[in-house]
């Protein structure tokens, strides 16, 4: 190569377009419907973060001009980005989002009609972690799931404010981190069924306390203890058990008849 020839190492990737998608693709599992608001937009800014094209509805990546090299590229994947939103709509509520020409738009217009405000939302989530509670059949799989969508509804309205030293010596975060850890073992272990009341009481005994996520190994290997205890079968022959529900009198045949 000489000194004259030039290599173009500028990529622009946001502004890709992979003629392999596909506009009646669902990009995530969770579908909008009205309710989920949360859930749905927390999943989907993650699909868009894996396929790098974000910026097209938190404004990052901008409209380029009409006379713009890149201006058809921008076009094609703003259309793509448009319909990945519909797509994720339930069927139900898509005549109540606006068709707009760019993807931050209706984007905006969502999150501007189903976003509630957030000390609202956050007082509501309080409220159901309040009186989130195991059911007595319910297992500790759904159980902690349930928990864990509160938590991280919570968090993400709820974020910790950074320390003002800089660089940070006060080791801020360390702390607030290990007190949120605190409360939510006391909420996931205050919300137990009564059949998990003998591990509970063992668990409390502890100091310091454990890490949930050591609790919550702990009581799955008590509830599949359980489990297999309850599913038992009889070992019982068949004959055998067969001969003591028969009545006693009926074993006795009549050879005359």
């Amino acid at each position: 190569m000489t000194n004259s020839e030039t290599v173009n190492t500028t990529a622009t990737p946001s502004y890709s377009f992979v003629h392999v998608e596909n506009t009646g693709h669902s990009i995530t599992p969770v579908v909008f419907n009205g309710n989920n608001y949360d859930e749905w937009s927390r999943s989907f800014h993650l699909a868009l973060m894996a396929k790098g094209k974000l910026g097209y509805i938190d404004g990052t990546i901008f409209k380029p001009t009409a006379t713009a090299t890149n201006f058809e590229t921008w076009q094609s994947t703003n259309a793509l980005v448009t319909m990945w939103i519909f797509n994720t709509i339930a069927p139900t509520l898509r005549n109540q989002v606006s068709l707009r020409p760019e993807a931050k738009q209706v984007w905006m217009d969502i999150k501007n009609r189903f976003c509630q405000i957030n000390e609202a939302r956050i007082y509501q989530l309080q409220a159901d972690l309040m009186a989130c509670r195991q059911g007595p059949t319910e297992t500790l799989v759904s159980y902690y799931g349930r928990m864990t969508a509160i938590w991280n509804g919570i968090m993400e309205l709820d974020a910790i404010p950074s320390c003002s030293c800089s660089p940070c010596s006060c080791d801020w975060l360390n702390i607030i981190n290990a007190r949120r850890e605190k409360k939510r073992v006391r909420d996931f272990l205050m919300g137990l069924d009564d059949r998990f009341a003998t591990t509970r009481s063992h668990i409390i005994g502890i100091t310091p306390l454990p890490s949930l996520d050591l609790i919550y190994n702990r009581l799955l290997q008590d509830e599949g203890v359980r489990n297999l205890s309850s599913t038992k079968v009889d070992t019982t022959p068949d004959a055998m058990s067969f001969a003591a529900r028969v009545p006693h009198g009926s074993r006795h045949i009549d050879r005359g008849a």
